[in-house]
């Protein structure tokens, strides 16, 4: 253990028996530093603070696109989330602390942390709300018998599922406990897996073929459902303050003829500007004559035949701003 990390457990020590040393009130960076970590959280929760508030929230770093990770000062009763205020004041850059903020995180366990659950399977089992920031000390994971490189799956604050890349069943397994804890627990995240390559995550993708990929949309389909539907949630409160007439598409999901889970959004006259997520299609409703007309078309086409009026809102995830209800050249550019 390293000279921080020694004096990161001491001092977390002597809190657990003096209360008193805990710090409270406003912080130097002398006193924060013992107590600072990682913590990786689904990305979407940066922007819901944000929307919700209208302020910027925690410094953070995107972490293979969907997730991201900032530093929080985590006291034996509280934590506290690491802002740019706060950085300015000790005088600190961000990268440069979370050095210190994964020593002080690798000080509170190893690879002992994780419970085999069967051959290749593994399960974290500190439960202190920082599971998944163990996949930020990707030693500890490395030596772990797995088949293939790490892939982690990080359903809820207090669990994270290691397997390999080259266990199909393995796989399986993480993403349909990954599902479980999705419908039973109130403090579920989103559950898509990971893959650590070369020391950088990425997300875990596979070829169609493979047994996985029923599990892999599902998981996917179901992050983004949730995550859009917040997203509208707060989109229409800040619009409805504002009074702007701005029309946040819905995003629904749908099993197809094949059994997969598909998604749609819908975009009609009635709708006026409209934000749309993207979707696997785009349902399209107008009235042309005196007679109502409905249509599918992918969004993908939407997108190729549409770009000059696509304009990007800037959110996450991405929705993307039309001006204009669908009137008759839209629609036979799209239809044609």
């Amino acid at each position: 253990m390293s000279e921080n990390g020694f004096s990161s457990t001491l001092q977390r020590f002597m809190a657990a028996c003096l209360p008193g040393f805990v710090p409270r009130g406003p912080m130097t960076l002398a006193e924060a530093l013992p107590w600072v970590v990682p913590k990786v959280r689904p990305r979407f929760q940066y922007e819901a603070l944000s929307l919700h508030t209208g302020k910027s929230g925690p410094e953070f770093r995107p972490l293979a696109g969907i997730f991201a990770v900032s530093l929080v000062v985590d006291l034996p009763d509280h934590e506290i989330d690491v802002d740019a205020a706060m950085l300015g004041a000790w005088n600190v850059d961000f990268d440069r602390l979370m050095q210190r903020a994964r020593t002080n995180l690798l000080a509170r366990g190893g690879e002992e942390g994780f419970q085999e659950m069967g051959p290749g399977r593994y399960r974290s089992s500190w439960e202190d709300n920082l599971d998944g920031s163990r996949m930020l000390l990707p030693g500890i994971l490395q030596r772990l018998k797995l088949r293939g490189d790490p892939v982690v799956v990080l359903p809820n604050r207090d669990t994270l599922l290691v397997v390999g890349d080259q266990d199909p069943s393995g796989l399986g397994w993480a993403l349909e406990g990954a599902l479980e804890f999705l419908n039973d627990d109130p403090r579920s995240l989103n559950g898509c897996p990971l893959r650590l390559r070369n020391y950088h995550w990425e997300l875990f993708q596979a070829r169609r073929e493979h047994s996985v990929c029923p599990l892999l949309a599902r998981v996917e389909k179901r992050r983004l459902m949730e995550e859009y539907a917040h997203q509208k949630t707060l989109l229409d409160r800040r619009h409805g303050q504002a009074g702007k007439a701005i029309t946040v598409a819905p995003f629904q999901l749908e099993l197809n003829p094949a059994g997969e889970t598909t998604s749609y959004t819908i975009w009609s006259q009635a709708m006026g500007e409209a934000w749309l997520p993207v979707a696997d299609r785009v349902r399209l409703a107008w009235e042309l004559g005196g007679e109502r007309g409905r249509a599918w078309v992918p969004w993908e086409k939407a997108q190729a035949r549409l770009s000059h009026l696509l304009e990007p809102v800037g959110l996450f995830p991405e929705r993307y701003r039309f001006k204009e209800p669908p009137q008759a050249g839209l629609l036979e550019s799209l239809l044609g």
